[in-house]
């Protein structure tokens, strides 16, 4: 589901004839379409309460802050308006949504990149422990001083992480007081709720995090927002990347100037045309969601159909690969046959967009259909007779209707 929890909200309150309240300043899209066909009661707010106004948003081009000499994380302004806060004893949240020090380490002289051995992925470089960590896999080693592959020592970390961020915070502005927020800090019982607890009270100035800052979070003397780097959030393989960018910029900017004071958010990304960043800078749901449906409806995805998603996982690629073929052919076969009146519209088989995690390969198969019950009848049924086909026995195929991700 795109909303795992409201779908089994939705079902409880149907088993014992209850009310629902779906909430939220970024619903998703397919909850707002059905409000606005009747099948939900939509009640809008479009104030904030008290009357505050929503913060100020700047859409910073950090392609022009490179071109003026500045290689900082940080563009000018936002350095500007930190110092501003800081000297009015006011707090700050820095949003970047990936953890580590740097995404991935590569050699200068080679172009060798650490990569997983298990998984499809670059390695991430995490420096408070000189550690490069898979966060698929879990894997763990310890960052060597020279290149694996021509044995020199050119090695470059590319990318930024929360480490860093709070590394480079430090250096320009020595005495600030920092909390990071992200899963390597969180990993204990209470530490979530202490680092929130412990920014509430005022013993740190900046808290930086990953996504876990960006929802739900209401601090008086928050003032400043920064997002770092609004690009990760745009650019995926998944048809809701847009829906999942607005929705995140939207929410966290909205942290700033729940108060007394006025907010103001600032949005650095290397493409500010994007039409997704004025809108969410806008705090404009309606507009976004009016091109962004009409998209939907063009590319027949939801809430215009039901997707359902099949993956396949082994341990050889080539293996797989045929797997998820003749998994095509029993599927047109048998819906010719005896499921000729279920609609659907079937996308070739390709690798995941991860295509190895924990040494075993993935593909997927998407189906966009009609989620009835004739249809995960039909797909059971493939499911059943696949598993008996000897010769796919080391391949494994399971089937996913409407996944929050898509594989």
């Amino acid at each position: 589901s795109e909303d795992p929890a409201a779908e089994v909200a939705l079902r409880r309150v149907k088993l014992c004839g209850a009310k629902l309240v779906l909430g939220s300043a970024t619903p998703s899209l397919t909850t707002y379409y059905r409000a606005k066909r009747g099948r939900y009661i939509l009640l809008e707010m479009p104030n904030r309460i008290n009357g505050v106004p929503m913060p100020k948003v700047d859409i910073v081009d950090m392609r022009e802050e490179f071109l003026n000499g500045n290689n900082s994380i940080f563009s000018g302004l936002m350095i500007k308006r930190l110092k501003e806060c800081l000297e009015k004893h006011e707090q700050a949240i820095l949003f970047l949504n990936r953890r580590g020090y740097s995404s991935h380490a590569e050699c200068r002289a080679c172009g060798f990149v650490f990569t997983c051995p298990n998984c499809d992925v670059a390695l991430t470089y995490h420096r408070f422990d000189e550690s490069l960590r898979c966060h698929y896999c879990g894997a763990n080693y310890k960052m060597p001083k020279t290149c694996p592959s021509c044995g020199r020592e050119y090695i470059k970390y590319t990318g930024i992480g929360t480490q860093q961020v709070e590394e480079q915070l430090k250096l320009v502005f020595p005495n600030v007081r920092c909390l990071r927020m992200d899963m390597d800090t969180t990993s204990g019982k209470t530490a979530h709720r202490d680092i929130l607890d412990a920014f509430t009270r005022h013993e740190a100035d900046v808290l930086i995090g990953t996504q876990m800052v960006a929802k739900g979070l209401d601090f008086e003397n928050v003032t400043l927002v920064g997002v770092l780097s609004a690009d990760q959030a745009l650019y995926g393989d998944d048809f809701r990347s847009y829906e999942r960018a607005f929705d995140l910029l939207t929410q966290v900017a909205g942290r700033a100037g729940r108060g007394q004071y006025e907010g103001e958010a600032i949005i650095q990304t290397f493409t500010p045309e994007n039409t997704v960043l004025s809108l969410a800078a806008r705090q404009d749901y309606p507009a976004f969601y009016e091109g962004e449906i009409a998209v939907r409806k063009g590319m027949l995805y939801p809430p215009f159909a039901d997707l359902c998603v099949v993956g396949f996982v082994g341990a050889r690629e080539e293996k797989v690969a045929r797997a998820s073929e003749a998994f095509l052919q029993m599927l047109r076969t048998l819906a010719q046959a005896e499921y000729p009146q279920e609609p659907m519209r079937v996308l070739n088989p390709s690798p995941a967009l991860i295509s190895k995690v924990s040494n075993k390969y993935r593909y997927k198969l998407i189906v966009k259909c009609r989620n009835s019950r004739n249809f995960r009848r039909m797909i059971s049924r493939l499911l059943t007779d696949f598993a008996k086909d000897r010769a796919f026995s080391d391949v494994t195929a399971f089937a996913d209707i409407n996944p929050d991700m898509i594989l």
